[in-house]
């Protein structure tokens, strides 16, 4: 499979076909007939075609050749759009930086990062306008290597690639989760950026037994934790229950054989479709809005 690609003097790039699919897949179609608008200088967008599909639409409209500015903001649409195929850990921060929002946040951070290495890119995305939060892709990106690093999404070292949520309106970032060191050397970066201060949130058990009680429906995963005292006998330290609807499950547990395995002792886990916390760990989560609550309930619990 031949994965070279072909630029113009104006640094035009052709895609393979394949790689162009992979890189548009995971973004929305409504978000890309919004995007194709903005590059065409249009006011009134284009709709898709029936039985279009989204590499059809995007050539149709812009060619062949894309310019290195569409193609890193669908790399970092593409990103945001894969926020549950990672881990995630959560900070706050102690003083309100409102005023870099939209544009300063990634000058102040290019700022920092160009005295490190001048060929990484720092490109932000809005995500949430209310809340004032964007997505951060720090990339290795080299013009001759765009299409390799589209195809093998080569991670290096910090800070030659990592992804970040920053919400200005609730002093929140969301980071990858990488090494130890990737992370204190992207927090670094971050303090030195802004000139704030960071604190980790780490998810505790009253988290999770608040998080249980506001959304007892639907969750597909609960963990609990077994006291030795409650079970008689070693070797067994924790409890997963799965399931559709675990709650009403357990429920009905009790209901027939008058016992439930989600009392036996504290909930160290939890989750359903939207996000899974645990204990101590990292977070996953399918979307940035679901954090976003997550953090409002921590605030208010703190």
């Amino acid at each position: 499979m031949n994965h070279s690609m072909s630029t113009s003097k104006s640094e035009n790039i052709i895609l393979p076909p394949e790689v162009l699919d992979k890189l548009l897949a995971p973004i929305p179609k409504k978000i890309l007939v919004e995007k194709v608008g903005e590059h065409l200088g249009e006011n009134e967008s284009k709709p898709f075609e029936a039985k279009q599909s989204k590499r059809e639409y995007v050539t149709q409209h812009l060619g062949q050749k894309f310019s290195l500015e569409f193609l890193r903001e669908m790399r970092a649409l593409h990103e945001h759009y894969n926020i549950k195929n990672f881990n995630w850990l959560l900070f706050r921060w102690d003083k309100d930086i409102t005023n870099y929002f939209p544009e300063l946040m990634k000058e102040q951070f290019e700022k920092v990062i160009k005295k490190l290495d001048s060929l990484i890119t720092v490109d932000f995305l809005v995500v949430d306008k209310k809340n004032k939060t964007v997505f951060l892709l720090l990339e290795n990106w080299k013009n001759e290597i765009i299409a390799d690093a589209i195809i093998k999404r080569v991670e290096a070292k910090i800070p030659k690639y990592f992804r970040a949520y920053f919400s200005l309106s609730k002093k929140m970032l969301l980071i990858q989760e990488r090494s130890k060191q990737a992370t204190k050397d992207f927090l670094a970066l971050f303090k030195q950026a802004y000139a704030v201060k960071l604190q980790e949130i780490r998810i505790n058990a009253m988290v999770i037994r608040e998080f249980v009680k506001r959304n007892p429906k639907k969750l597909t995963k609960l963990t609990v934790k077994v006291p030795q005292e409650v079970a008689g006998f070693n070797g067994l330290s924790e409890l997963t229950i799965v399931g559709s609807d675990v709650i009403k499950g357990s429920k009905g547990l009790m209901d027939r054989h008058e016992t439930s395995p989600i009392l036996i002792g504290p909930w160290v886990g939890v989750a359903n479709k939207k996000i899974e916390l645990k204990v101590g760990e990292s977070l996953k989560t399918s979307g940035i809005s679901h954090v976003l609550k997550l953090f409002d309930l921590i605030t208010e619990l703190s």
